[in-house]
């Protein structure tokens, strides 16, 4: 492995594309367009990896229970698909530059979870 020192800071491009991921307001090409080569993943059910060759950012992007309100909300709108809401707790899981709010640490990531793994992605 790489040291953390030597690995590429995120540009700030990268990272508002990520923030805009975390709001719905961009979908997961626009991540994997924006990221090649410093994220690489896989959002499959059954494969579910990624790889960071990138310097994780300190403080991390907090995703709160307003995010996670919010991608249910557009679920039950019919704004995103089921697939959709999947990939998106999955992403949020599996880069390293998200993190839980540290207020609401367990709720955030108990809702992550239930619906990357529990809902159906096919």
């Amino acid at each position: 492995m790489t040291p953390n020192t030597e690995l590429p800071v995120l540009t700030p491009e990268q990272l508002q594309v990520l923030r805009r991921f975390a709001c719905l307001e961009v979908g997961v090409e626009e991540v994997r367009r924006s990221l090649g080569g410093v994220f690489e993943f896989d959002l499959e059910p059954e494969r579910r990896t990624a790889s960071t060759h990138f310097r994780v950012p300190q403080p991390g992007i907090a995703i709160t229970r307003d995010h996670i309100s919010k991608a249910l909300e557009q679920k039950r709108l019919g704004l995103i698909s089921e697939r959709e809401l999947v990939y998106w707790a999955t992403m949020l899981l599996l880069n390293d530059a998200y993190e839980p709010d540290p207020k609401d640490e367990d709720f955030v990531a108990e809702w992550l979870n239930e619906i990357s793994y529990s809902l159906d992605a096919t």
